[in-house]
């Protein structure tokens, strides 16, 4: 940039720059969703908003948006609910901060780009993009196919907007699944299965020729 103010962490990635606007919380209330209701449900949201969500805590169940831009019905058993957040650009949202502790930047239209007072945080765990038809597998898992994550009610997963479907069925028996599983293994712990396959019941039965961009972060307070 040519003028103003540019900080960089210690992998020389931008973390303040006038030209790039960090995210901040249209609401920092978790908001809850049931199989099948409007994607994302908050009122005010719009579609630039990035959507992170997960599973209800020890709730196995898809976290995907339909082709109907409705919230994925659940993966067999009783019907899960999803939790998410809806985050949006500090220069769309304009936060106030105009009291309290902390720092802020603020554009050459007056608008906030970045502050450290807001309520949560998160870190980015994992992004990349995944093909099934490519890689050969129906789906990937993390932290792995073997391991859990610990304290899984902190990890969450960016909805992919813009993939034409979602979450389709099909059939009765078979449907195209491109999303995340979560899968609980008690009350604490858990994995994330990153989903692009052809599906009959629960056992992927084809690979599927679909980029999938995905995105698991983690918060942390």
């Amino acid at each position: 940039m040519s003028y103003g103010i540019e900080i960089l962490n210690n992998n020389d990635r931008i973390v303040i720059d006038l030209n790039y606007a960090n995210f901040g919380f249209v609401s920092d209330t978790l908001s809850t969703a049931t199989p099948g209701s409007a994607y994302p449900g908050l009122a005010g949201s719009v579609t630039s908003d990035l959507i992170i969500a997960r599973a209800n805590t020890t709730s196995n169940g898809v976290i995907a948006k339909t082709v109907t831009s409705t919230w994925a019905n659940t993966q067999g058993g009783a019907a899960s609910i999803t939790r998410y957040y809806v985050i949006r650009r500090f220069d769309s949202l304009n936060p106030t901060t105009s009291s309290g502790y902390g720092f802020a930047v603020y554009n050459t239209s007056s608008n906030v780009i970045f502050t450290s007072n807001i309520a949560k945080n998160f870190e980015i765990v994992t992004t990349g993009t995944f093909n099934s038809s490519i890689s050969g597998v129906a789906n990937i898992a993390f932290p792995s196919a073997t391991t859990w994550y610990s304290n899984f009610d902190k990890y969450y997963c960016a909805i992919n907007p813009t993939v034409s479907f979602t979450f389709l069925f099909l059939g009765a028996l078979s449907n195209y699944k491109v999303g995340y599983t979560y899968l609980w293994a008690n009350s604490t712990h858990g994995r994330i299965l990153v989903e692009s396959n052809l599906k009959q019941g629960t056992s992927p039965i084809q690979t599927l020729n679909r980029d999938f961009h995905y995105m698991i972060l983690k918060e942390l307070t």
